[in-house]
C-alpha cells in the first residue's frame, strides 16, 4: 500500500476570506497521518514489509509540513488581530449574520472579541466576524455613503462626552486615562480633546465609565 504522503501537504485553496492560510487544521492533519500510517502497517504485504526508513522519511516529511501549517496560521492570525487594532473606534458598514434580511448596518468599532478566529469585530453590541464587514470609514462602493458613516462618528463623539476612557497618547507614546471633556464635530478623523490632547476616536481603546 503506498502512503500518499502528499495528500496532507499544505495546499493553498487561493480563497482570500479563509480563516486558515492554508485550509489545513493541525490537529485534523496529524490524526489523518496517524490514520494512514496505522492503514499502511496493517496492509502491508508480510513478503515485503514496509521499510522502517520509509516510515521515518515520511514522519519528517509530515513534521516539516505541519510546522508550515502552523506558522502560516499563526501569521495569519496575527495580521487579523493588526487589522482589528487598527479599525478601532472608526465608523464601519457591515452585514449582521443574525440578521436574515443581509441589510447593511453601520456601527463604531467598540472592541474585538479574540476567542474567535478570525477575531470579531464588536460593533453595537454584538460581534461581527471580519468577513462580515463591507467597510471601514471612508472606503468606497458600499450600499451606505459617507455621509452616513461620519454622522454615526459624530453620535459616537456625543455619547463619550463626559466619559473616563483609556486611550492612546501620542504624547507618551503610552496608554494613558482621561475624560473626554470636548468634541470637534467638524473633524474627519471624530476628535475628542482628554487631558488637553486632541485624541482621534481610533486611538481610544475603551471606556470606563
Amino acid at each position: 500500500m503506498d502512503f500518499a504522503i502528499k495528500s496532507l501537504l499544505p495546499q493553498s485553496s487561493g480563497n482570500g476570506k479563509s480563516t486558515n492560510v492554508v485550509d489545513q487544521d493541525p490537529a485534523q492533519l496529524t490524526e489523518e497521518f496517524a490514520k494512514l500510517l496505522v492503514a499502511q502497517i496493517q496492509n502491508q504485504d508480510p513478503e515485503a514489509p514496509v521499510d522502517p526508513t520509509e516510515i521515518m522519511s515520511q514522519n519528517a516529511q509530515f513534521t516539516a509540513a505541519l510546522a508550515n501549517v502552523r506558522l502560516a496560521n499563526q501569521m495569519a492570525h496575527y495580521e487579523q488581530v493588526a487589522t482589528s487594532l487598527r479599525v478601532m473606534g472608526k465608523p464601519a458598514e457591515y452585514i449582521d449574520p443574525n440578521d436574515f434580511t443581509g441589510t447593511p448596518q453601520v456601527g463604531i468599532v467598540t472592541g474585538a472579541d479574540y476567542s474567535v478566529s478570525p477575531p470579531g469585530l464588536i460593533i453595537n453590541g454584538s460581534v461581527i466576524p471580519l468577513d462580515n464587514i463591507t467597510r471601514i470609514d471612508g472606503d468606497q462602493g458600499s450600499a451606505v455613503d459617507g455621509q452616513q458613516l461620519q454622522e454615526v462618528t459624530k453620535l459616537k463623539q456625543i455619547q463619550m462626552l463626559g466619559k473616563t476612557v483609556e486611550y492612546f497618547d501620542p504624547n507618551t507614546n503610552a496608554n494613558a486615562t482621561g475624560v473626554i471633556d470636548e468634541i470637534d464635530l467638524l473633524s474627519q478623523n471624530g476628535l475628542v480633546t482628554i487631558n488637553g490632547t486632541s485624541v482621534p476616536l481610533a486611538d481610544v481603546i475603551r471606556i470606563i465609565n
